[in-house]
């Protein structure tokens, strides 16, 4: 069994936290950290993410249409004729 260390002979790192009466007491939001003001991030991403949809889009509908079952033009594999002489006694 460990023993129990008072919070004041832990350090202040350890201070216990007052108890809380209301669970959902959230306090204030943090600021956020970096806002592009100008939107240029915003439009550099849209820019480059419309190109990359329509190719993607493109390579979907590729699979999609062979995967539809058209009759591929490929040669059958036939098996070749067997000779029809009987073997020498």
């Amino acid at each position: 069994m460990r023993p129990v260390i008072p919070s004041f002979e832990r350090g202040p790192a350890f201070q216990a936290q007052p108890e809380r009466s209301d669970p959902s007491f959230a306090g204030p939001a943090p600021a956020p950290v970096f806002v592009d003001q100008s939107g240029l991030r915003g439009r550099l991403l849209r820019g480059f993410g419309w190109p990359v949809s329509v190719v993607g889009a493109i390579l979907a509908v590729a699979m999609g249409s062979s995967l539809v079952g058209v009759q591929a033009d490929a040669p059958a594999m036939g098996v070749p004729p067997q000779p029809s002489t009987s073997p020498a006694p």
